[in-house]
């Protein structure tokens, strides 16, 4: 276990410090929104890939709370040249708390698969880590969440090329009484992005 966090580390590093092509506008997994305990059911969101440049939407779908069962996702966004970008993807998570006996917060890890179709295609496969807090103050449950994931691109259109890219991943989720819950997400790193979105009750 302590190697596979070492070689996570390394990669994530890696990928902070050495840019490769830019797939942003393209991408499924940033904002990640995948922490321990994330709500079942559906989450619509407001999505700025690149602040400024790559505004969108997105669905995201659950039947169970993370780590059990899959998420889905899918959205659509602004890309360079008055283009659009759709994006599908499907995220597989799995406890790391029961695993190696952690005290404290709440940790996973997850991956999954996706493709984002534009004037190209790119696949993406992310491997990462969450850890979240809970708490409550009033009538209103918290819950921040901070983590990190790298991802192999495979890109394909005018020029095909494979690109290691890693983000750090930053989350809170707010429930109200009655099954809302406010959620907010970023990515720093190799995938800028910024979402605020809200669970649907029922």
């Amino acid at each position: 276990m302590r190697t596979l966090t070492r070689v996570v580390r390394s990669a994530l590093a890696l990928g902070l410090l050495c840019p490769v092509p830019s797939v942003a506008q393209g991408v499924w997994d940033a904002p990640s929104f995948v922490r321990p305990g994330a709500p079942l059911g559906l989450t619509l969101a407001l999505t700025d890939s690149e602040p400024g440049d790559g505004r969108g939407v997105l669905a995201l779908w659950r039947a169970s709370p993370v780590p059990a069962g899959l998420g889905f996702r899918a959205g659509i966004s602004e890309a360079p040249g008055d283009g659009v970008v759709a994006v599908l993807g499907v995220d597989v998570s799995g406890s790391l708390t029961r695993l190696v006996g952690l005290r404290g917060p709440a940790a996973i890890w997850w991956s999954g698969a996706g493709v984002g179709l534009g004037d190209g295609l790119s696949a993406s496969f992310p491997l990462g880590a969450a850890f979240c807090w809970a708490g409550r103050s009033g009538g209103v449950s918290f819950m921040p969440s901070v983590g990190g994931h790298v991802v192999l691109d495979v890109l394909m259109g005018e020029q095909d090329d494979l690109a290691l890219e890693g983000a750090l991943d930053l989350g809170l989720d707010l429930a109200f009484s009655g099954g809302w819950v406010i959620r907010l997400g970023a990515a720093v790193g190799g995938r800028d992005a910024l979402a605020i979105g809200v669970r649907v009750p029922g």
